[in-house]
């Protein structure tokens, strides 16, 4: 992977590969397994990694699949971990 981006959140992401290209919303959502419309309005939250294009309402919205999947990832160990965690936040 490229050098890391530091996000609006300060978590630190790998920058896609230098030859990966980006994919629409509907291939996005193709990916996520989700609705074409719930993809951009997480992208448009910041929920998801994404990357807008133009102003206004009818901006068009990239994405990277790489990032894609590693936001992913990072959602399924986070939900794995806090499973484990009983009451009072202590791992049980």
């Amino acid at each position: 992977m490229g050098p890391e981006i530091n996000t609006e959140g300060g978590m630190l992401r790998k920058s896609p590969q230098p030859s990966e290209r980006p994919v629409n919303a509907k291939a996005a959502a193709d990916f996520l397994q989700m609705h074409v419309r719930s993809v951009t309005r997480l992208a448009g939250v910041g929920h998801i990694p994404g990357h807008p294009i133009g102003y206004g309402q009818r901006k068009k919205w990239l994405f990277y699949i790489s990032e894609l999947d590693e936001w992913l990832r990072a959602q399924i160990c986070s939900e794995s971990s806090r499973r484990r965690q009983g009451k009072g936040g202590q791992v049980a």
